[in-house]
């Protein structure tokens, strides 16, 4: 469920790479909850009157959720997406373990040890060295790609909504992602609005638009979505948060195949050192003591 969660994310580095010049970002971020809304409330009307019991007192926890970690991390990752390759958008999402696990750390005490620690670092070094196209000047002078450092400041959204998880209700993930998608379509308004009133709103008007609202409606914003909840729900949110690594690779074989991007050295100098992070944290890391 977790790999098949991130292909479809990985997916959504190439739609937000074809959404470039064909529409806004607000105007995407908008449709895709608006058409998973009223699907999911046309096929579950019955089981989300039924689940209202389930969700009592959990107003400010679904706002949150589907404000920042859905909303606010689609918003960002869009606005990215004009300014960066779906390779490097891939990529950088390999921050995210790091962030979940830190979290995980400080807010629900679970344990690591050095080895862990030590294959965060290096998998956060991999994406530095995409951020920073493997140019130390640019780290030494901070002049990264503004859309890189945008999807940089998107991970620690969709971070919070991964460790938010811990606190769901025991709902169906399907049933549960109802509710995260009109929350996440409510936050999306006033974006909407301010993007209107800058002036910079372009609405879909072609066929290749239109699918590809669909596709990101359909699989990045529910399929992928369901997978990863209940991913998280069978292993946990730092295991699961692991997984992201995988993204940047589906990310980069996608992005040559479908967009013709050009593959650098220093893409597959990240990838590797990305990988060789996730091995120590997932592999050798298990099977050391616990130090915190």
């Amino acid at each position: 469920m977790l790999c098949l969660a991130m292909l479809g994310w990985a997916g959504n580095t190439i739609a937000g790479r074809m959404s470039t010049g064909e529409m806004s970002p607000m105007v995407v971020v908008f449709l895709r909850w608006f058409i998973i809304s009223i699907f999911l409330i046309l096929f579950l009307n019955q089981k989300l009157i039924a689940s209202l019991k389930s969700i009592r007192g959990k107003f400010v926890w679904l706002s949150l959720m589907g404000s920042l970690g859905l909303t606010g991390f689609n918003a960002l990752f869009y606005i990215a997406a004009q300014n960066t390759t779906a390779i490097n958008l891939g990529i950088i999402q390999g921050i995210m373990p790091a962030i979940i696990l830190v979290g995980s750390v400080i807010i629900f005490k679970e344990s690591v040890n050095s080895t862990k620690i030590t294959g965060l670092v290096i998998a956060f070094l991999g994406v530095l060295v995409v951020v920073s196209q493997a140019n130390y000047e640019r780290i030494v002078l901070l002049s990264f790609n503004f859309g890189d450092m945008v999807m940089l400041c998107a991970c620690f959204f969709y971070s919070g909504f991964t460790l938010g998880l811990k606190n769901k209700p025991e709902i169906d993930p399907i049933v549960l992602m109802a509710y995260f998608s009109l929350s996440a379509l409510i936050f999306s308004l006033p974006l909407l609005a301010a993007e209107y009133y800058l002036g910079t709103t372009q609405i879909p008007t072609t066929r290749t638009a239109w699918l590809t609202i669909l596709y990101i409606a359909f699989v990045p914003s529910f399929l992928a979505q369901v997978f990863f909840i209940r991913g998280v729900e069978l292993v946990g949110a730092s295991k699961a948060g692991l997984f992201i690594n995988f993204l940047p690779i589906f990310a980069a074989i996608l992005g040559v195949l479908l967009l013709g991007e050009r593959l650098y050295v220093y893409h597959l100098i990240s990838l590797f050192i990305v990988l060789l992070g996730v091995y120590l944290f997932m592999v050798i890391g298990e099977k050391e003591k616990k130090i915190v």
